[in-house]
């Protein structure tokens, strides 16, 4: 025991020796100021060599690993950086600085989820409010970063029935950019997404994704979750981004671009027109409301025909009169599916189709071998009582035109009240829609951060 006492005190002797380890810390604390100074100076080399010095002296000091992290990375030397920061965090886990450096070293090297997750693990242990403050701000734009890198590319979905029933694509660019196609016809815009929340796997997203096209702002609420992107649509005058994805606003898009191609091309000019009738005639007879669907169709014809004689464009309110709210969802589906099947079958055939409609164009002559056919769809669009098919069949085709031609020609709804002159894609969130109507969100920024 004696012996085992007398080597304590030997110990003891050693560890209070200035010999020990006194003039290193000096040393490296001296190292240290003398870094600080060069940094102050701008010269970020020389200060990233003296806080070496530091750690060469003391390497247990989180403090010099940080500060040589920071004159690293003013030098220009991102991955250096981090692995210092790497250190300093390691050496002391509850430091929000050392978190912080990892942060910006990561945004340096374009790797802007690590850095959000960086930016997490100091705001668990920071203790300033100013520090808090400037790491919120870049958790945020990282998190936003991040979010951008992972919706890039293309996406390909259907709207609801309300808006339009288009196949809707999106392709978000570098920079904020994005392109929005619609049946082929592409339009670029511009998006910024903001109030992105990560999971803690880092796996999903969920924000706000402002889209700008033709100059206008659609808030959307976006979700990522693997290759599918939730976007949801205002569905309120002014619009406001919702907080929920339901309602008519709400389209589930996939990775990539649509598949299936579409068969319009093969077709002959008549073909197109036949169908743009048809399809336009479905849209109208959705809009008239079930339990008076006769008494409406006739109140519809008689304002086409008025509106046919000074060859004005009816909007679907003039139309159809005092609206519920269930003929506001209507008109609204019908508007939006109006517009979409003019940006579907083109100005072109729009125009064709106004001139059978005006008798400008006979169908007789201008397309025999679809006459009957757009003869049937063309009263169908006029809501007239269809001729017996026993008289049809008898009627010379240019017969059967002459008797279209001297009715009253109405002109239709072929495209919406202000949307004469678009020859842009109908986009989800632009299209009118009824304040508090189906599926309307008047939404704040509810579970979105701020």
């Amino acid at each position: 025991r004696p012996r085992r006492a007398r080597r304590l005190e030997g110990a003891c002797r050693d560890m209070a020796s200035p010999t020990a380890g006194a003039p290193e810390a000096g040393a490296a604390e001296a190292h240290k100021t003398r870094g600080n100074e060069l940094l102050k100076a701008g010269d970020f080399a020389g200060a990233a060599a003296a806080y070496g010095e530091a750690i060469q002296a003391d390497g247990s000091v989180a403090t010099y690993w940080s500060n040589r992290s920071h004159a690293l990375l003013r030098s220009g030397n991102a991955a250096a950086a981090l692995s210092d920061a790497d250190e300093a965090a390691r050496l002391h886990p509850r430091w929000a600085k050392a978190h912080f450096r990892r942060a910006q070293a990561l945004k340096e090297l374009e790797r802007p989820l690590e850095a959000a997750q960086a930016c997490e693990a100091a705001l668990g242990v920071v203790e300033s409010e100013a520090e808090a403050k400037e790491l919120r701000k870049l958790r945020e734009a990282m998190s936003a970063a991040a979010a951008s890198t992972a919706v890039a590319g293309w996406w390909h979905g259907t709207v609801s029935k309300e808006l339009g029933g288009f196949m809707q694509e999106f392709c978000f660019k570098a920079g904020g950019e994005m392109v929005c196609c619609v049946y082929g016809q592409e339009l670029a815009g511009k998006y910024s997404i903001s109030g992105v929340e990560v999971s803690q796997s880092g796996d999903s997203f969920r924000g706000g994704v402002d889209v700008s096209l033709n100059e206008e702002r659609v808030p959307y609420l976006f979700r990522l979750q693997g290759d599918v992107l939730d976007l949801c649509c205002p569905m309120s005058s002014p619009p406001e981004r919702p907080r929920t994805f339901s309602g008519p606003g709400h389209v589930a898009m996939r990775r990539g671009r649509q598949s299936a191609g579409d068969d319009l091309a093969s077709l002959s000019e008549g073909q197109r027109l036949i169908r743009y009738l048809g399809e336009l005639a479905e849209a109208i007879e959705a809009r008239v409301p079930d339990a008076d669907a006769g008494a409406a169709g006739e109140r519809a014809a008689e304002r086409l025909m008025e509106e046919g004689e000074v060859g004005g464009t009816m909007h679907a309110q003039q139309l159809m009169g005092a609206e519920t709210l269930e003929d506001k969802s209507k008109r609204m589906t019908m508007d939006n599916h109006v517009q979409a099947l003019r940006v579907k079958y083109t100005d072109a055939v729009d125009d064709l189709a106004q001139k059978l409609l005006k008798g400008e164009l006979q169908a007789a002559s201008a397309y025999p071998a679809e006459a009957k056919e757009l003869e049937r769809a063309l009263r169908r669009l006029k809501r007239a009582p269809p001729q017996p098919e026993a008289e049809q069949e008898k009627a010379p085709p240019a017969v059967a035109a002459d008797t279209a031609a001297a009715a009253p020609e109405p002109t239709p709804p072929l495209a919406p009240a202000g949307a004469a002159d678009v020859a842009s894609p109908p986009v989800a969130g632009q299209a009118a829609a009824p304040t508090g109507g189906p599926g309307s969100d008047r939404a704040t920024r509810g579970g979105v951060s701020e």
